[in-house]
């Protein structure tokens, strides 16, 4: 790797991916001009409907390039006999301080301003253990229904790893999930329709088997990746052709075509873009911009949403002074009034939570490498040691 290549401060530069690395940011980036439009009212130039109709699918690229990437960073420490402890504590270092630190803003900041406490006891307890995405509308962090669908995903990929263990394997996973994805999605819309009114979306958009099949997608991406030669020229046009094409009729033409809605096509194009960058990263995607925001995507989307709501009434104001002279384009200008600010705290939050709180995750599997070493060491055989007591 160059010298002017990205550098991750908390993954080392063989491991690193950077085409997965830069559609981090690219997702990220996608939902904050989806919720710009949503959250604080913005329109979008005609042209550009699609931000405010199909950006909120960066959520679903999150799913697919996660999977991806746990499979590369966990796969291949199998032989460790503390690999699922080590696992466990990544993830759990990984995503909690920063989910902690905006929950307890997010229950303490009403009560601060009002004397009373807002949130659910019920609620909080589910949040603290991650485990709200198993009972609908109970997530007290605002976009944080993707955390608590990813923390299943955590929860069973250990499984998974041992018992799928091949690219047929990985493919019947995917079919499968396919197949559950579409029949929780029926089943979930039609139980929770009533929900719609009152939260704006039905409960089968939240669900976690209604996104299971983007991460087994994503898991059987980098099984084609890793039986993939780098000179393979002619899959990788192939890749890059299907899924700027599907991808692109989705965006542009996806609701005259009536393929608009349906999540197993936006899977698979965005799948197939995960596989084309992951494997053969490209300048446009894997470039210091994007994989900078990439690094820090997990703050800027937790923050995105309080960020917006927080300048709601400036961006307001903003886009009416300046509509008159750029039309719906103000939206442009708007997107940036935002970006800046959030970024500038999304940098500030990465290196004081995210960075020390992934550190100390690594400090303890070290910790916990070196016990088991130690225990190897007094025990070569493999044989637990029976005390006699004389």
């Amino acid at each position: 790797m160059s010298s002017t290549a990205f550098q991750s401060a908390t993954i080392p530069a063989e491991r690193l991916l950077p085409g997965i690395h830069g559609l981090r940011g690219i997702a990220a980036l996608a939902v904050v001009l989806f919720h710009l439009v949503h959250l604080a009212g913005i329109a979008v130039p005609k042209a550009f409907t699609f931000i405010a109709a199909d950006f909120g699918k960066g959520v679903h690229l999150f799913f697919i390039l996660s999977a991806y990437a746990l499979m590369h960073s966990t796969e291949h420490t199998l032989h460790r006999p503390t690999w699922a402890k080590e696992y466990f504590v990544k993830r759990f270092f990984r995503i909690a301080p920063l989910f902690y630190c905006i929950l307890a803003g997010m229950v303490l900041w009403p009560l601060i301003k009002s004397q009373v406490l807002a949130v659910n006891f019920q609620h909080l307890v589910l949040n603290l253990t991650f485990t709200f995405g198993l009972a609908p509308w109970t997530g007290i962090v605002w976009a944080g229904w993707t955390v608590g669908v990813e923390m299943l995903f955590y929860a069973i990929l250990p499984i998974l790893l041992l018992t799928v263990r091949t690219r047929m394997g990985t493919l019947w996973l995917m079919v499968a999930s396919i197949l559950v994805s579409y029949a929780s999605s029926n089943v979930l819309q039609a139980h929770f329709e009533h929900t719609v009114a009152q939260y704006r979306y039905n409960w089968s958009y939240f669900s976690f088997p209604a996104n299971l099949c983007y991460f087994a997608l994503g898991m059987y991406a980098f099984r084609i990746a890793g039986e993939t030669a780098a000179e393979a020229v002619v899959l990788r046009r192939s890749l890059a052709a299907f899924a700027v094409l599907l991808l692109g009729t989705l965006l542009f033409a996806g609701r005259q075509l009536g393929l608009h809605a349906d999540p197993i096509l936006w899977g698979f194009g965005l799948a197939a873009l995960a596989l084309w960058q992951g494997k053969w990263p490209g300048r446009w995607c894997a470039n210091r911009f994007f994989e900078h925001v990439g690094e820090r995507s997990y703050s800027v989307y937790l923050l995105h949403p309080v960020m917006i709501i927080l300048l709601k009434n400036p961006i307001q104001m903003l886009y009416g002074a300046l509509t008159p002279a750029l039309g719906t384009s103000a939206y442009f200008v708007c997107a940036v009034a935002v970006l800046l600010p959030l970024l500038l705290l999304s940098e500030v939050t990465y290196r004081l939570i995210e960075v020390p709180g992934i550190r100390y995750g690594k400090q303890l599997n070290g910790r916990i490498r070196q016990r088991q070493q130690q225990a190897d060491r007094a025990d070569p055989d493999g044989k637990a040691t029976v005390r006699q007591d004389i």
